[in-house]
């Protein structure tokens, strides 16, 4: 393929400079199209940005799947945890991070004690680390870590604009929850509420917002919390949120007749909402049902804000398959 020309030179052949060439093309070829093809994933992933942060108690954790991002754009991926099952990792810091076209989520800054895990792993693949000692011995397990509330201190009028899974959402701002709860349901779903809690705490939460406005508290009435806890089972066996039966009575009204009851007027509330812990299911209840009615021209915001109105009662169920708490308020 190649002549002599003098010691230590060669002179390629026509034909093998032509397949030379062509090798060359190809490789080039192949250098562009791979050079290309990365670009291209790169331009796809669009830069997070963190909206919100929070801090706690250094706690030591594992994770068994996930990337370890470099940065909170995310844009960057490091080591797969999946080798990495073992290894310890400390955290102290979480990140909001809202990706464009995406639901903002949590991300904790986590390191091991050599640095070589630096970086940002989604929350909800985080293992805490527990230490228990048993009889003089040290023993490690993990346990789900339950994400505080990053709202939690938000008032009930503004989660509409500040809720986390709200922000800049227009059709919050009409008043319109566009079934869409103010916390990552995804994430807190994972730690249901106590429906027995969830019932006190609805009452406290409605006294307070009540009193803020000047109307008095309602207390607790055994006989409408019955009533309200069989209108919440209607509504988990039927499938329905219907206040009336078919011939056009109120079914909790009929119950109250039932039961010996005497009003003037009787109101009722049905809604479910997202299951989560127990005072972040009672607010979004709340904040649904007060801030959020539009779509039911607010009646149910002046059923439970009615100064009229003295006595209540709350029930409850749980709709498993749906990830769903149904509520049902019932006042006189």
């Amino acid at each position: 393929m190649y002549k002599t020309i003098r010691k230590g030179e060669f002179k390629l052949s026509n034909k093998a400079q032509k397949l030379l060439c062509i090798a060359f093309s190809a490789l080039v070829g192949l250098s562009i199209t791979a050079a290309i093809s990365t670009t291209s994933q790169a331009a796809k992933r669009k830069p997070g940005k963190v909206v919100r942060t929070m801090k706690y108690k250094t706690m030591k954790v594992k994770a068994k799947k996930g990337y370890v991002y470099t940065s909170t754009k995310l844009t960057k991926r490091g080591v797969h945890l999946t080798k990495y099952k073992n290894k310890v990792m400390t955290t102290k810091k979480a990140y909001l991070i809202k990706v464009p076209g995406k639901p903002a989520v949590w991300y904790d800054r986590v390191s091991s004690k050599n640095k070589k895990l630096n970086g940002y792993v989604y929350n909800n693949y985080l293992k805490v680390i527990k230490k228990s000692s048993t009889n003089g011995k040290t023993s490690t397990k993990t346990t789900n870590k339950v994400p505080v509330d990053p709202d939690a201190n938000v008032p009930l009028k503004d989660l509409y604009s500040y809720g986390t899974n709200s922000k800049n959402n227009s059709a919050q701002k009409l008043g319109l929850d566009g079934d869409q709860s103010y916390y990552n349901a995804d994430l807190f779903s994972k730690y249901p509420a106590n429906l027995e809690d969830y019932k006190s705490v609805f009452v406290k939460l409605l006294n307070q917002e009540r009193q803020s406005r000047g109307i008095s508290p309602v207390t607790i009435d055994s006989t409408l919390a019955s009533i309200a806890e069989k209108r919440a089972q209607d509504t988990k066996s039927l499938g329905t949120l219907d206040h009336y039966d078919n011939a056009g009575n109120m079914i909790a009204a009929n119950y109250a007749k039932e039961a010996g009851i005497h009003f003037s007027s009787l109101g009722e509330c049905l809604g479910s909402v997202n299951n989560a812990p127990t005072l972040m299911t009672v607010r979004e209840s709340l904040r649904d049902y007060i801030y959020q009615d539009a779509g039911s021209d607010w009646g149910h915001r002046d059923t439970l804000l009615n100064p009229s109105y003295s006595h209540i009662g709350v029930g409850t169920a749980t709709l498993k398959d749906q990830g769903l708490i149904t509520n049902a308020v019932v006042m006189y």
